[in-house]
Protein backbone atom coordinates (compact mmCIF):
# COMPACT_ATOMS: atom_id res chain seq x y z
CA UNK A 1 0.00 0.00 0.00
CA UNK A 2 1.14 3.19 -0.47
CA UNK A 3 1.07 6.26 1.22
CA UNK A 4 -0.41 9.81 -0.30
CA UNK A 5 2.07 12.44 -0.81
CA UNK A 6 3.44 14.38 1.84
CA UNK A 7 2.77 17.93 1.61
CA UNK A 8 6.85 18.54 3.09
CA UNK A 9 7.85 16.46 0.21
CA UNK A 10 10.36 18.44 -2.13
CA UNK A 11 8.64 18.66 -5.67
CA UNK A 12 10.26 19.12 -8.95
CA UNK A 13 8.64 20.76 -12.16
CA UNK A 14 7.69 24.49 -11.88
CA UNK A 15 4.31 23.41 -11.38
CA UNK A 16 2.90 27.33 -12.10
CA UNK A 17 -0.52 26.23 -13.38
CA UNK A 18 -3.32 24.86 -11.57
CA UNK A 19 -4.65 21.55 -12.96
CA UNK A 20 -8.34 21.66 -14.84
CA UNK A 21 -10.18 18.31 -13.77
CA UNK A 22 -12.53 16.04 -15.12
CA UNK A 23 -14.17 13.42 -13.08
CA UNK A 24 -15.66 10.19 -14.65
CA UNK A 25 -18.42 9.32 -12.25
CA UNK A 26 -20.67 6.31 -11.82
CA UNK A 27 -23.62 8.48 -10.59
CA UNK A 28 -25.94 11.45 -11.12
CA UNK A 29 -25.02 14.67 -10.13
CA UNK A 30 -28.32 15.39 -8.39
CA UNK A 31 -28.96 11.67 -7.02
CA UNK A 32 -30.75 11.59 -4.01
CA UNK A 33 -27.86 10.10 -1.99
CA UNK A 34 -24.63 12.32 -1.66
CA UNK A 35 -21.53 9.73 -1.88
CA UNK A 36 -17.74 9.94 -2.20
CA UNK A 37 -17.88 11.50 -5.94
CA UNK A 38 -20.08 14.43 -5.24
CA UNK A 39 -17.61 15.02 -2.15
CA UNK A 40 -15.01 15.13 -3.59
CA UNK A 41 -15.86 17.24 -6.67
CA UNK A 42 -17.37 19.65 -4.64
CA UNK A 43 -13.58 19.27 -2.57
CA UNK A 44 -11.57 19.83 -5.79
CA UNK A 45 -13.64 22.62 -7.18
CA UNK A 46 -12.68 24.93 -3.93
CA UNK A 47 -9.10 25.53 -5.83
CA UNK A 48 -9.65 23.97 -9.39
CA UNK A 49 -11.80 23.88 -12.25
CA UNK A 50 -13.20 20.54 -12.12
CA UNK A 51 -15.89 18.93 -15.08
CA UNK A 52 -18.30 16.19 -13.50
CA UNK A 53 -19.32 13.72 -16.41
CA UNK A 54 -22.12 11.76 -14.69
CA UNK A 55 -22.83 7.85 -15.15
CA UNK A 56 -22.22 5.87 -17.95
CA UNK A 57 -24.19 3.16 -17.16
CA UNK A 58 -22.35 0.36 -15.53
CA UNK A 59 -25.58 -0.79 -14.76
CA UNK A 60 -27.55 -2.90 -17.27
CA UNK A 61 -30.54 -0.79 -18.08
CA UNK A 62 -33.94 -2.45 -17.12
CA UNK A 63 -37.00 -1.05 -18.94
CA UNK A 64 -38.99 -0.17 -15.48
CA UNK A 65 -40.16 3.34 -14.55
CA UNK A 66 -37.39 4.44 -12.57
CA UNK A 67 -34.96 3.91 -15.30
CA UNK A 68 -36.99 5.37 -18.47
CA UNK A 69 -37.19 8.25 -15.58
CA UNK A 70 -33.58 8.62 -15.60
CA UNK A 71 -33.16 8.15 -19.40
CA UNK A 72 -35.56 11.25 -19.68
CA UNK A 73 -33.77 13.07 -17.42
CA UNK A 74 -30.27 12.41 -19.30
CA UNK A 75 -31.78 13.69 -22.26
CA UNK A 76 -33.28 16.71 -21.16
CA UNK A 77 -29.58 17.51 -19.23
CA UNK A 78 -27.62 16.93 -22.12
CA UNK A 79 -30.29 19.27 -24.16
CA UNK A 80 -30.41 22.11 -21.82
CA UNK A 81 -27.71 21.54 -19.10
CA UNK A 82 -28.00 21.41 -15.41
CA UNK A 83 -30.21 23.78 -12.95
CA UNK A 84 -27.51 25.17 -10.52
CA UNK A 85 -29.77 24.87 -7.99
CA UNK A 86 -30.95 20.93 -8.13
CA UNK A 87 -33.20 19.23 -5.94
CA UNK A 88 -30.69 17.14 -3.51
CA UNK A 89 -27.49 19.37 -4.19
CA UNK A 90 -26.43 22.49 -5.75
CA UNK A 91 -23.97 23.08 -8.22
CA UNK A 92 -20.66 24.73 -7.10
CA UNK A 93 -19.45 27.84 -9.03
CA UNK A 94 -16.29 25.77 -10.42
CA UNK A 95 -18.27 22.58 -11.46
CA UNK A 96 -19.78 22.26 -14.86
CA UNK A 97 -21.61 18.95 -15.23
CA UNK A 98 -21.94 17.03 -17.98
CA UNK A 99 -24.51 14.66 -19.28
CA UNK A 100 -23.27 12.52 -22.00
CA UNK A 101 -25.48 11.16 -24.67
CA UNK A 102 -24.03 7.25 -24.73
CA UNK A 103 -25.40 3.61 -25.49
CA UNK A 104 -24.92 2.17 -21.82
CA UNK A 105 -23.39 -0.81 -23.45
CA UNK A 106 -20.17 -1.36 -23.30
CA UNK A 107 -19.44 -4.09 -25.48
CA UNK A 108 -17.57 -4.60 -28.85
CA UNK A 109 -20.25 -2.53 -31.15
CA UNK A 110 -20.85 0.32 -29.14
CA UNK A 111 -16.92 1.11 -28.09
CA UNK A 112 -16.30 2.96 -31.28
CA UNK A 113 -19.15 4.99 -31.21
CA UNK A 114 -19.45 5.50 -27.46
CA UNK A 115 -15.79 6.95 -27.04
CA UNK A 116 -16.46 9.58 -29.31
CA UNK A 117 -19.07 10.91 -28.28
CA UNK A 118 -17.43 11.08 -25.04
CA UNK A 119 -14.88 12.66 -26.18
CA UNK A 120 -17.26 14.92 -27.82
CA UNK A 121 -19.01 15.60 -24.41
CA UNK A 122 -15.73 16.51 -22.33
CA UNK A 123 -13.92 18.54 -25.45
CA UNK A 124 -13.65 21.82 -23.43
CA UNK A 125 -11.72 19.79 -20.97
CA UNK A 126 -9.35 18.30 -23.51
CA UNK A 127 -8.54 21.52 -25.34
CA UNK A 128 -7.52 22.87 -21.92
CA UNK A 129 -4.26 24.69 -22.03
CA UNK A 130 -3.61 23.78 -18.27
CA UNK A 131 -2.56 20.85 -17.20
CA UNK A 132 -5.05 18.14 -17.58
CA UNK A 133 -5.96 15.64 -14.81
CA UNK A 134 -8.37 12.34 -15.11
CA UNK A 135 -9.63 11.75 -11.69
CA UNK A 136 -12.04 8.40 -12.78
CA UNK A 137 -14.71 6.82 -10.12
CA UNK A 138 -15.32 3.92 -13.12
CA UNK A 139 -12.82 1.92 -14.61
CA UNK A 140 -14.97 2.27 -18.15
CA UNK A 141 -13.20 5.47 -19.51
CA UNK A 142 -13.01 5.17 -23.22
CA UNK A 143 -9.19 5.79 -23.21
CA UNK A 144 -9.95 9.53 -21.95
CA UNK A 145 -6.65 8.80 -20.16
CA UNK A 146 -4.65 9.68 -23.18
CA UNK A 147 -5.47 13.43 -22.48
CA UNK A 148 -4.49 13.73 -19.23
CA UNK A 149 -1.01 14.73 -17.99
CA UNK A 150 -1.79 12.46 -14.67
CA UNK A 151 -4.67 9.80 -13.79
CA UNK A 152 -6.01 8.59 -10.95
CA UNK A 153 -8.66 6.42 -10.05
CA UNK A 154 -10.50 6.67 -7.48
CA UNK A 155 -12.38 2.69 -6.56
CA UNK A 156 -15.21 2.59 -4.12
CA UNK A 157 -16.59 -0.78 -4.50
CA UNK A 158 -15.68 -4.22 -5.65
CA UNK A 159 -18.25 -3.30 -8.91
CA UNK A 160 -17.82 -6.31 -10.41
CA UNK A 161 -19.66 -8.02 -6.85
CA UNK A 162 -22.91 -5.93 -7.65
CA UNK A 163 -26.00 -7.65 -9.10
CA UNK A 164 -27.03 -6.17 -12.58
CA UNK A 165 -23.41 -4.44 -13.36
CA UNK A 166 -21.29 -5.39 -16.81
CA UNK A 167 -18.81 -7.56 -14.94
CA UNK A 168 -16.45 -7.87 -18.42
CA UNK A 169 -16.73 -4.41 -19.09
CA UNK A 170 -15.37 -3.57 -15.39
CA UNK A 171 -12.96 -5.88 -15.64
CA UNK A 172 -11.79 -5.19 -18.67
CA UNK A 173 -11.63 -1.95 -17.85
CA UNK A 174 -9.34 -1.89 -14.78
CA UNK A 175 -7.01 -4.78 -16.30
CA UNK A 176 -6.39 -1.25 -18.74
CA UNK A 177 -6.27 1.13 -16.00
CA UNK A 178 -3.64 -1.12 -13.95
CA UNK A 179 -1.49 0.00 -16.70
CA UNK A 180 -2.12 3.64 -17.37
CA UNK A 181 -3.28 5.12 -13.62
CA UNK A 182 -0.29 7.22 -12.20
CA UNK A 183 -2.26 6.73 -9.04
CA UNK A 184 -5.00 5.02 -7.55
CA UNK A 185 -7.42 5.12 -4.43
CA UNK A 186 -9.08 2.44 -2.65
CA UNK A 187 -11.96 2.96 0.30
CA UNK A 188 -11.66 -0.16 1.96
CA UNK A 189 -9.00 -2.74 2.42
CA UNK A 190 -11.27 -5.25 0.73
CA UNK A 191 -10.92 -2.23 -1.98
CA UNK A 192 -7.38 -2.23 -1.82
CA UNK A 193 -6.52 -5.69 -1.72
CA UNK A 194 -8.86 -6.02 -5.10
CA UNK A 195 -7.13 -3.62 -7.17
CA UNK A 196 -3.16 -5.22 -5.97
CA UNK A 197 -5.16 -8.33 -7.57
CA UNK A 198 -5.99 -6.77 -10.57
CA UNK A 199 -1.92 -5.32 -10.86
CA UNK A 200 -2.20 -1.88 -9.88
CA UNK A 201 0.96 -0.97 -7.94
CA UNK A 202 0.49 2.56 -6.41
CA UNK A 203 -2.77 2.09 -4.28
CA UNK A 204 -3.53 4.52 -1.10
CA UNK A 205 -6.09 3.56 0.92
CA UNK A 206 -8.78 6.17 2.51
CA UNK A 207 -11.36 5.08 3.94
CA UNK A 208 -14.91 7.12 3.10
CA UNK A 209 -15.75 10.12 5.89
CA UNK A 210 -18.39 12.14 6.20
CA UNK A 211 -19.89 15.53 6.55
CA UNK A 212 -19.68 15.71 10.17
CA UNK A 213 -20.32 19.07 10.65
CA UNK A 214 -23.99 18.58 9.27
CA UNK A 215 -24.63 16.74 11.04
CA UNK A 216 -22.72 17.79 14.97
CA UNK A 217 -24.58 20.76 14.38
CA UNK A 218 -28.09 18.74 15.15
CA UNK A 219 -26.74 16.62 18.01
CA UNK A 220 -29.32 17.09 20.55
CA UNK A 221 -29.17 16.61 24.49
CA UNK A 222 -30.43 13.49 26.16
CA UNK A 223 -33.29 15.15 27.14
CA UNK A 224 -34.63 15.64 23.48
CA UNK A 225 -33.64 12.16 22.70
CA UNK A 226 -35.87 9.49 21.98
CA UNK A 227 -35.48 5.39 22.27
CA UNK A 228 -35.08 4.78 18.03
CA UNK A 229 -32.83 2.85 16.18
CA UNK A 230 -31.93 4.63 12.29
CA UNK A 231 -30.78 3.08 9.32
CA UNK A 232 -30.27 5.75 6.34
CA UNK A 233 -29.20 4.68 3.02
CA UNK A 234 -30.22 2.55 -0.33
CA UNK A 235 -32.84 0.15 0.78
CA UNK A 236 -31.83 -2.58 -1.24
CA UNK A 237 -32.29 -6.45 -0.61
CA UNK A 238 -28.67 -7.37 -2.06
CA UNK A 239 -27.22 -4.76 0.85
CA UNK A 240 -29.44 -5.11 3.68
CA UNK A 241 -30.02 -8.30 6.00
CA UNK A 242 -33.86 -8.63 6.11
CA UNK A 243 -33.97 -11.32 8.20
CA UNK A 244 -32.10 -9.34 10.82
CA UNK A 245 -34.15 -6.15 10.66
CA UNK A 246 -36.98 -8.20 10.85
CA UNK A 247 -36.15 -9.75 14.08
CA UNK A 248 -34.89 -6.34 14.57
CA UNK A 249 -37.96 -4.77 14.43
CA UNK A 250 -39.69 -7.59 16.43
CA UNK A 251 -38.00 -6.94 19.62
CA UNK A 252 -37.76 -3.34 19.32
CA UNK A 253 -42.29 -3.49 19.30
CA UNK A 254 -42.96 -1.71 23.00
CA UNK A 255 -39.18 -0.14 23.29
CA UNK A 256 -38.18 2.09 20.93
CA UNK A 257 -38.89 2.48 17.44
CA UNK A 258 -36.95 1.33 14.22
CA UNK A 259 -36.77 4.29 11.61
CA UNK A 260 -35.92 3.51 8.09
CA UNK A 261 -34.78 6.69 5.69
CA UNK A 262 -33.34 6.62 2.04
CA UNK A 263 -34.42 5.38 -1.58
CA UNK A 264 -36.28 2.08 -2.47
CA UNK A 265 -34.71 0.04 -5.18
CA UNK A 266 -36.88 -0.39 -7.48
CA UNK A 267 -36.94 -2.97 -10.42
CA UNK A 268 -36.95 -6.73 -10.37
CA UNK A 269 -35.12 -6.23 -7.37
CA UNK A 270 -36.58 -4.31 -5.58
CA UNK A 271 -37.41 -3.84 -1.73
CA UNK A 272 -41.21 -2.88 -1.53
CA UNK A 273 -42.19 -6.00 0.09
CA UNK A 274 -39.92 -6.50 2.76
CA UNK A 275 -40.78 -2.66 3.86
CA UNK A 276 -44.08 -3.33 3.73
CA UNK A 277 -43.58 -6.47 6.31
CA UNK A 278 -41.23 -4.10 8.30
CA UNK A 279 -43.65 -1.62 8.75
CA UNK A 280 -46.19 -4.01 9.56
CA UNK A 281 -43.93 -5.27 12.13
CA UNK A 282 -43.79 -1.77 13.75
CA UNK A 283 -40.44 0.23 11.89
CA UNK A 284 -41.78 3.57 10.84
CA UNK A 285 -40.17 4.74 6.97
CA UNK A 286 -39.19 8.06 6.34
CA UNK A 287 -38.77 7.98 2.59
CA UNK A 288 -35.96 10.15 1.00
CA UNK A 289 -34.79 12.70 3.65
CA UNK A 290 -32.38 15.84 2.61
CA UNK A 291 -29.12 16.04 4.39
CA UNK A 292 -30.56 18.82 6.98
CA UNK A 293 -33.73 16.90 7.93
CA UNK A 294 -32.06 13.08 7.70
CA UNK A 295 -29.42 15.24 10.39
CA UNK A 296 -31.95 16.85 12.49
CA UNK A 297 -33.57 13.41 12.34
CA UNK A 298 -30.49 11.38 13.84
CA UNK A 299 -29.62 14.03 16.12
CA UNK A 300 -32.91 13.14 18.57
CA UNK A 301 -31.98 9.35 18.04
CA UNK A 302 -29.94 6.75 20.35
CA UNK A 303 -28.67 4.17 17.77
CA UNK A 304 -27.18 4.06 14.00
CA UNK A 305 -28.02 0.63 12.16
CA UNK A 306 -25.46 -1.08 9.05
CA UNK A 307 -27.72 -3.78 8.82
CA UNK A 308 -25.92 -5.30 5.87
CA UNK A 309 -25.63 -8.55 4.28
CA UNK A 310 -22.70 -10.05 4.12
CA UNK A 311 -21.46 -10.88 0.53
CA UNK A 312 -18.70 -10.27 -2.10
CA UNK A 313 -20.19 -6.47 -2.10
CA UNK A 314 -20.62 -5.06 1.61
CA UNK A 315 -17.17 -6.75 2.17
CA UNK A 316 -15.89 -3.96 -0.05
CA UNK A 317 -17.66 -1.15 1.50
CA UNK A 318 -16.81 1.24 3.35
CA UNK A 319 -19.83 3.02 5.17
CA UNK A 320 -19.66 6.76 5.47
CA UNK A 321 -22.80 6.60 7.31
CA UNK A 322 -20.59 5.34 10.44
CA UNK A 323 -19.22 8.66 10.87
CA UNK A 324 -22.71 10.36 10.18
CA UNK A 325 -24.40 8.57 13.49
CA UNK A 326 -21.57 9.34 15.53
CA UNK A 327 -21.42 13.09 14.74
CA UNK A 328 -25.00 12.48 15.39
CA UNK A 329 -24.44 11.31 19.18
CA UNK A 330 -25.60 8.10 18.14
CA UNK A 331 -24.56 4.43 18.98
CA UNK A 332 -23.31 2.69 16.03
CA UNK A 333 -23.94 -1.18 15.66
CA UNK A 334 -23.17 -2.80 12.61
CA UNK A 335 -22.82 -6.35 11.12
CA UNK A 336 -19.17 -7.35 10.29
CA UNK A 337 -18.35 -5.63 7.66
CA UNK A 338 -14.48 -5.68 7.23
CA UNK A 339 -14.11 -1.69 7.62
CA UNK A 340 -16.37 -1.76 10.32
CA UNK A 341 -14.69 -4.21 12.08
CA UNK A 342 -11.73 -2.78 11.86
CA UNK A 343 -13.17 0.75 12.90
CA UNK A 344 -14.94 -0.69 16.15
CA UNK A 345 -11.32 -2.06 17.21
CA UNK A 346 -10.16 1.68 17.91
CA UNK A 347 -12.91 2.96 19.90
CA UNK A 348 -16.12 1.56 21.91
CA UNK A 349 -18.66 4.04 20.15
CA UNK A 350 -19.00 1.42 17.66
CA UNK A 351 -20.01 -1.96 17.67
CA UNK A 352 -19.52 -4.84 14.97
CA UNK A 353 -21.71 -7.75 15.89
CA UNK A 354 -21.28 -11.27 15.75
CA UNK A 355 -24.80 -12.72 14.95
CA UNK A 356 -27.73 -11.53 14.69
CA UNK A 357 -29.07 -12.08 18.59
CA UNK A 358 -25.66 -9.91 19.13
CA UNK A 359 -27.05 -7.23 16.67
CA UNK A 360 -30.20 -6.95 18.39
CA UNK A 361 -28.99 -7.43 22.28
CA UNK A 362 -25.92 -4.58 21.35
CA UNK A 363 -29.08 -2.13 19.84
CA UNK A 364 -31.61 -3.12 23.11
CA UNK A 365 -28.28 -2.20 25.29
CA UNK A 366 -28.36 0.83 23.06
CA UNK A 367 -31.86 2.24 22.49
CA UNK A 368 -32.21 4.03 26.07
CA UNK A 369 -30.53 7.88 25.72
CA UNK A 370 -27.06 7.80 26.98
CA UNK A 371 -25.32 10.67 29.33
CA UNK A 372 -24.55 13.94 27.64
CA UNK A 373 -20.96 13.06 28.20
CA UNK A 374 -21.17 10.36 25.89
CA UNK A 375 -23.19 11.48 23.25
CA UNK A 376 -20.24 14.46 23.01
CA UNK A 377 -17.89 12.41 23.02
CA UNK A 378 -18.93 10.31 20.20
CA UNK A 379 -19.29 13.21 18.36
CA UNK A 380 -15.95 14.56 19.06
CA UNK A 381 -14.68 11.32 17.82
CA UNK A 382 -16.17 11.68 14.49
CA UNK A 383 -14.59 15.08 14.08
CA UNK A 384 -11.65 13.38 12.74
CA UNK A 385 -13.74 11.99 9.60
CA UNK A 386 -14.90 14.99 8.23
CA UNK A 387 -14.27 16.21 4.77
CA UNK A 388 -12.67 19.46 5.49
CA UNK A 389 -9.27 17.34 6.56
CA UNK A 390 -9.78 14.78 3.77
CA UNK A 391 -10.41 17.79 1.20
CA UNK A 392 -7.48 19.65 2.13
CA UNK A 393 -5.78 16.17 1.65
CA UNK A 394 -7.48 15.57 -1.83
CA UNK A 395 -6.35 19.21 -3.06
CA UNK A 396 -2.91 18.51 -2.39
CA UNK A 397 -3.51 15.45 -4.14
CA UNK A 398 -4.31 17.17 -7.23
CA UNK A 399 -2.13 20.20 -7.29
CA UNK A 400 1.41 17.86 -6.89
CA UNK A 401 -0.03 15.37 -10.04
CA UNK A 402 0.47 17.83 -12.25
CA UNK A 403 4.33 18.72 -10.82
CA UNK A 404 4.96 15.29 -11.34
CA UNK A 405 3.69 15.10 -15.15
CA UNK A 406 5.55 18.34 -16.12
CA UNK A 407 8.80 16.30 -15.52
CA UNK A 408 8.09 13.44 -17.94
CA UNK A 409 6.21 15.74 -20.71
CA UNK A 410 5.47 18.85 -22.49
CA UNK A 411 2.85 18.35 -25.05
CA UNK A 412 0.74 21.04 -27.10
CA UNK A 413 -2.28 22.58 -26.01
CA UNK A 414 -5.34 20.05 -26.85
CA UNK A 415 -3.14 17.20 -27.84
CA UNK A 416 -2.68 13.92 -26.08
CA UNK A 417 -1.28 13.82 -22.89
CA UNK A 418 2.36 11.33 -21.82
CA UNK A 419 2.66 8.23 -23.46
CA UNK A 420 0.41 5.19 -21.94
CA UNK A 421 1.45 1.62 -21.42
Amino acid sequence: MTTPPSPSEPLSGNGSTAPTILVLGTAEWNSPIATNQHYVVRELARDFDTYFVESLGLRRVRLDAKDVTRIAKRLRHSVVGHEKTATYRPIPDRVTVISPLIVPIHQAPTRLPNRLLLERAVAEWRRSPSPRVLWTFTPVTYGLEQYSDYTLYHCVDIFQAFPGIDGSAVSAGERILANRADLTIGTSGAVTAHLNDVGFTDVVTLPNVAEVDVFAADSQPVAQRRPAALFAGNLTPHKLDFELLRTLATALNGRGELLLAGPIAAGGGGYDRELAELERLGARYLGMLPLNELAATAGTCTVGLIPYALNDYTAGVSPLKCYEYLSSGLKVVSTPIPDVVQAARATDHITAATSTDDFVDHVLAAINPASDDVLAARVRYAGDFGWNSRGVLLRDIATRMPRRADEAVTRPAGGAGRPRG
